[in-house]
């Protein structure tokens, strides 16, 4: 590995291009120079041309690894049973916005991807075409376990949480606060979920990601302002459920 290596995990983009591209700034701001999107490109708001497009443009220069989630799949897969009515809502308004090639680029991303001792899957690194969360100290250690690496890193999970790996090989749940970096030593295994960019559920409308540093063996959590009322208001005019703009507006 390079020194110094810094690696931009977003997840559950969810078609924000406001967040997208505030998170994105603030990222290289921070000096990343990888870029991994945790699935869930589109899904509840109003902009999935522009977050397809920029992320293939990212991927295409091999800047950026992109993974597929459950919204993602929701685009070509009938998910009607497994959502719920505004979510589903929103994916048959995404399907008339895109073209195929757009259906293509999701269609044709993994569902899991390693680099070296580094898993990222979208759900659970354990049969991830379940789309299982990880929200408990069991499930993160059946994730680990399927995983088979010191780190794995997943989104699905719309607040960010690290498990950590006991003396007693249990998974701890410890919840981080932004800005601090939480040391990951490779001593032990990892479970973090990183929190979504696209639609935050804590109470936060701040935009989250996260940004691991493997050669520094920590990870920081950053919460980013953006304009979420501009976001808000697509998703109105976009004529998408009310309650999917106003989660934008509250964080919950």
């Amino acid at each position: 590995m390079s020194s110094d290596r810094r690696i931009a995990l977003f997840a559950d983009l969810h078609s924000n291009l406001e967040a997208f591209d505030a998170c994105l700034e603030h990222a290289q701001e921070q000096g990343a120079t990888e870029f991994v999107f945790l699935g869930d490109l589109v899904g509840y708001n109003a902009d999935p041309v522009a977050v397809i497009e920029k992320v293939a443009e990212l991927v295409d220069k091999n800047k950026a690894v992109a993974l597929m989630g459950n919204h993602d799949e929701a685009v070509f897969k009938d998910h009607s049973t497994r959502m719920n009515a505004h979510a589903w809502a929103a994916i048959q308004w995404t399907r008339n916005q895109l073209s195929d090639q757009h259906v293509s680029f999701l269609k044709e991303l993994p569902l899991i991807h390693k680099d070296e001792d580094i898993c990222y899957v979208h759900s659970s690194a354990s049969k991830p075409e379940n789309w299982s969360y990880v929200d408990s100290g069991l499930a993160a250690w059946h994730c680990a376990e399927a995983a088979g690496t010191t780190y794995t890193f997943v989104g699905h999970v719309h607040d960010s949480t690290v498990y950590y790996q006991s003396s007693v090989g249990k998974l701890v749940r410890f919840h981080p606060h932004p800005g601090e970096p939480v040391p990951i030593s490779r001593h032990r295994r990892w479970v973090s979920v990183t929190g979504s960019m696209g639609q935050p559920r804590d109470g936060n409308p701040a935009a989250g990601y996260a940004l691991f540093q493997p050669d520094e063996e920590s990870i920081t959590f950053h919460r980013v302002d953006y304009d979420h009322y501009k976001a808000a208001e697509k998703v109105h005019k976009a004529g998408l459920p009310d309650e999917l703009a106003n989660r934008l507006l509250t964080g919950k």
